[in-house]
């Protein structure tokens, strides 16, 4: 086909250059749209790449904080210190997240906004030994001033046999 092309094109009576400017212009159409192709593939891979970054960043939890108190809520914690899953294990914890509305907030917002009235243990876990020590220090400057608040650092992760007991304990109604 290229051998056909090239016979009519020699065919052709005009000047040298004029020639010359064409099958440069042929040759410039023909890589465009390769390129192009290429372009679009990468920009959908790089796109597919933020995504998964995006999801990884925001959504996986890092940290999860309990507050045992009158309930007894688990909230999860992602690298941008916001709530991204709440657990509670009875009626009162219910309410409280309805009324609270916590997901997406920062877990320290939430804390100070703790009832002053009530005792509260807050334990901080994470499988990260030093994103929970920053975690927790933050979590203790901001409840210091209510003396009903207790903090601690958990002393095993999430996945651990300890974590299985708390939550049978939440459960039976141990939470105190």
């Amino acid at each position: 086909m290229r051998l056909e092309i090239q016979e009519d094109f020699d065919k052709i009576q005009c000047t040298n250059q004029i020639k010359e400017e064409t099958k440069q212009f042929i040759d410039d159409q023909m890589h465009h749209k390769k390129r192009w192709g290429l372009k679009l593939a990468l920009s959908f891979a790089v796109t597919l790449l933020v995504c998964g970054f995006s999801y990884w960043f925001y959504f996986i939890p890092v940290v999860t904080i309990t507050l045992d108190g009158e309930t007894s809520i688990e909230l999860q914690i992602n690298r941008l210190d916001r709530v991204i899953d709440v657990t509670t294990y009875d009626k009162l914890g219910k309410e409280w997240c309805k009324q609270e509305n916590p997901w997406h907030q920062y877990y320290e917002d939430i804390l100070q906004g703790l009832n002053d009235n009530e005792e509260w243990m807050i334990t901080v876990y994470s499988k990260d030994e030093a994103v929970c020590q920053k975690i927790y220090e933050q979590t203790k400057n901001c409840t210091q001033e209510n003396k009903q608040i207790h903090c601690r650092i958990g002393r095993h992760t999430r996945q651990s046999n300890d974590t299985t007991q708390t939550q049978n304990h939440h459960k039976k109604g141990y939470h105190k």
